[in-house]
């Protein structure tokens, strides 16, 4: 228990020091995470605009295919209508892909800048180019799994809201939201070990450390939940005072704090590693 303390405390006062000797590479952090947020939700908009806008003309064709008819005047009508269906279905899995791709592109990229770059604030030595490969293959495999997750979230929500069918949406809900914070809690783990190791050890050392270790990471990772609750707290005080007010502090606080954090983490892994290794 001491020990454990002793990490986490150590984790948090070399990430202020790394801060406080290296300032511009904690704004750069900053100013990637803005501007990945920026072109995200760019991108977001753009293809969901184009989705949504498929989806509806499929439900009107839908829609016009089932009014007022009988039952095999229906399956006449579907099969009448069965190719532009087809056209508008494949059309939407299309910018669904698109919007999947380009989301982990981008995610990758801007991400794995900054992580390399809160590496290269502990004096840790890797090629920027190596990292970044390294970050772009861990990431496909806890990309693949939240894609899994949201397809069968995505598959519940329309079979409960839209073709009103019943469904277990509640469990699968429930379920979505446990898988997806256990994925973040290895995930984390992996992004601090590809500096050294390759693609296969970083993903294995996730799991064999996320558990060895469970107490003193699962601790760090409440102690952020926290930070972030307060954050909250006083972003929706300031809300009632000023939504200008609360959007300018809430940039000031949460960039930072995601910034920061991010070296905890760093900071925190290699000395467990260590510990481990002596």
């Amino acid at each position: 228990m001491k020990l454990r303390s002793q990490i986490l405390i150590t984790g948090f006062i070399d990430s202020f020091n790394a801060i406080r000797k290296k300032p511009l590479y904690f704004i750069a952090q900053l100013l990637i995470d803005l501007f990945f947020l920026f072109v995200f939700f760019i991108i977001y908009y753009f293809f969901f605009e184009n989705i949504m806008n498929k989806v509806i003309s499929l439900l009107m064709l839908t829609g016009k295919a089932l009014q007022g008819i009988t039952q095999n005047e229906m399956s006449l009508n579907i099969l009448a209508n069965q190719q532009q269906m087809n056209s508008l279905i494949i059309n939407i899995g299309f910018w669904i892909f698109g919007l999947a791709a380009l989301t982990y592109f981008i995610y990758c990229l801007f991400q794995g800048i900054n992580w390399f770059i809160a590496h290269k604030m502990f004096k840790i030595k890797t090629k920027p180019a190596d990292y970044i490969k390294r970050f772009f293959a861990v990431n496909f495999v806890w990309y693949l799994m939240v894609v899994i997750i949201i397809y069968f979230y995505v598959k519940a929500v329309i079979y409960t809201q839209v073709l009103r069918n019943p469904s277990n949406l509640g469990t699968v809900s429930t379920f979505s939201v446990i898988l997806l914070i256990v994925l973040c809690y290895f995930a984390f783990i992996s992004h601090a070990l590809i500096k050294k190791h390759c693609f296969l050890k970083s993903i294995k050392g996730s799991f064999s450390l996320g558990i060895k270790e469970f107490l003193t990471i699962a601790s760090m990772y409440i102690l952020f939940i926290l930070g972030f609750a307060l954050i909250d707290v006083l972003l929706r005080l300031l809300f009632m005072i000023s939504t200008t007010l609360m959007v300018i502090v809430g940039i000031i606080l949460i960039f930072p704090f995601i910034a920061y954090a991010r070296l905890v983490i760093i900071s925190v892994i290699g000395n467990l590693i260590k510990t481990k290794n002596n």
